[in-house]
């Protein structure tokens, strides 16, 4: 039995009146009194069609919050329900309620992994009350596979926006296929499915101290499915709608999605090093979605966030990259905006090389990571160019050319990964 001094007495208590359970579905939250609501009507809608005889839990496991979202959440009823032409559940629905005075989102996951080990739940979902168009249908898309088709890891696919996302569609998406071997494109999501047999392993590692972990769980436990070869599948959600207050700055972002990519590496190398080629995963619906909305965005202003951070860490730069990497990104800050070019190879190699740098500490790992935002925005801008008048499906073929050149470099990586570079003063 997994180790549950986390765990308080009371949740304890609430989990033993529960008993054993068929279906879990977890909601961390933080201030969601707007949104838990309606949260709570679309997983009861969709217990009471797709699940009406299964044992069912909703755990809210909240963060602090000062404006009565648990409370809402214990009073929350789906009006839906009621009004269903006769459709009646054979089972007990359950609610269970746990409460920090700060939660982490590795705190947070912890408490629901803990909850579908002890309660030997056999399909978990994660849902976030952030996303303001959650539906019923989503809890069902994320489930089934778990509980019906013997999936272990269900990763979602949305319909995305032309400039949303960037952060996985160039950089998360294409390294993890190439490094890791599947071709998962969402390992960033706050939507996710999972067994009860992941959620256990997952539990057992003795990583959840580790501040990747703490920051991004779900992008962890998609990543530790993929490399320990758990059977994995995509399923098509549709359009994702965020409230302004779930967004994190672009910062923030980076440093934490890079982050647990490397120290993802580090933990798994030897079961990536070996690997070649990626695989595709069963995708339940459309493997990708573009919407043709055009978002205004100050593409300028990015090139001179670029530009003028370049400049500024060009002396650490130098201590990352390999020369001719440096070479050709300085090269790409001293060009015309209008034709500044931040090709896909440039890029491969670019995070390749701090991907080894990062193994081989040539310096603090918090510093190194932060400055690789600005090389990021580089990239963000020569996307932004190039993609001001393509099509979905030119937008498409270019993110599966970015993927390929990932493969294509990747003993360059192991090579650089196995041999420490000089590091030049």
């Amino acid at each position: 039995m997994p180790e549950e001094s986390f765990l308080t007495d009371d949740l304890l208590r609430q989990f033993m009146s529960v008993g054993e359970v068929d279906i879990l579905v977890g909601i961390p939250s933080h201030n969601h009194a707007e949104t838990i609501g309606h949260t709570v009507e679309e997983i009861e809608e969709s217990f009471q069609h797709e699940f009406p005889r299964e044992r069912v839990v909703i755990i809210n496991v909240d963060g602090g919050s000062q404006d009565g979202t648990s409370e809402i959440f214990l009073k929350a009823s789906s009006h839906k329900n009621s009004n269903s032409r006769g459709l009646t559940s054979l089972r007990t629905e359950h609610r269970v309620v746990t409460r920090y005075d700060t939660a982490s989102p590795g705190m947070a996951f912890k408490t629901l992994v803990a909850a579908a080990d002890l309660l030997r739940a056999k399909a978990c979902a994660v849902v976030s009350p952030g996303t303001s168009n959650l539906s019923a249908e989503w809890i069902g898309k994320l489930l089934r596979p778990a509980y019906l088709q013997n999936f272990d890891f269900v990763a979602p696919l949305y319909t995305r926006q032309r400039y949303d996302g960037l952060l996985v569609r160039i950089l998360l998406y294409p390294m993890t296929r190439a490094i890791f071997g599947r071709r998962i494109r969402e390992l960033h999501s706050t939507e996710l499915g999972f067994s009860g047999r992941l959620a256990s392993m997952c539990l057992s590692q003795d990583v959840w101290h580790e501040r990747t972990v703490q920051e991004l769980p779900e992008t962890w436990m998609a990543i530790t499915a993929i490399a320990s070869d758990f059977p994995c599948c995509q399923s098509y959600l549709g359009p994702k709608l965020r409230s302004p207050a779930s967004r994190t700055d672009i910062v923030t972002a980076v440093r934490q999605v890079l982050g647990t990519l490397f120290w993802c590496m580090e933990s798994y190398q030897p079961v990536w090093v070996q690997r070649t080629g990626s695989e595709s995963v069963p995708t339940f619906g459309p493997d990708h979605e573009i919407s043709e909305e055009r978002p205004n965005v100050n593409r300028e202003r990015i090139f001179e966030l670029f530009r003028s951070g370049v400049a500024e860490l060009s002396p650490i730069l130098k201590t990352i990259l390999a020369p001719d990497t440096n070479e050709a990104i300085q090269r790409v800050a001293t060009m015309d905006e209008r034709n500044a070019c931040f090709d896909n190879a440039l890029w491969t190699r670019t995070l390749y090389d701090f991907a080894a740098s990062y193994h081989h500490t040539t310096l603090n790992r918090d510093h190194l990571i932060q400055s690789f935002v600005p090389l990021y925005r580089g990239k963000v801008h020569s996307y932004l160019l190039q993609h001001e008048s393509s099509s979905a499906g030119e937008i498409e073929a270019d993110s599966e050319n970015l993927c390929l050149e990932f493969e294509r470099q990747k003993p360059y990586l192991v090579q650089r990964w196995k041999v420490q570079s000089e590091v030049k003063p």
